[in-house]
């Protein structure tokens, strides 16, 4: 019958390091900078100083994340399995 071979599992990668992730967080975090800025923009065409100045500082810190997972991006890991996938086609 012969010796029988042990399968060496794969290894896992966790799915916050995956690319797929961070391309969800950077998609929600433009969509937020995009509301963000469009509130700016209401509460500045209604003359509300309160409303314009939080939103403004909303769209900067919306637009700080998105540049923060653009970079994050770059750095994200893409599973093994995934890659072979690409090669072969």
């Amino acid at each position: 019958m012969g010796r029988l071979r042990i399968k060496k599992k794969d290894v896992v990668t966790p799915f916050r390091e995956t690319a797929a992730y961070r391309i969800l967080l950077l998609t929600l975090a433009i969509i937020f900078c995009v509301y963000t800025i469009y509130e700016t923009t209401i509460a500045l065409a209604e003359n509300n100083t309160l409303a314009f100045i939080i939103a403004a500082i909303l769209a900067v810190g919306a637009a700080i994340v998105v540049f923060y997972n653009l970079e994050r991006l770059s750095q994200a890991r893409i599973p093994p399995r995934t890659l072979k996938r690409m090669k072969r086609r």
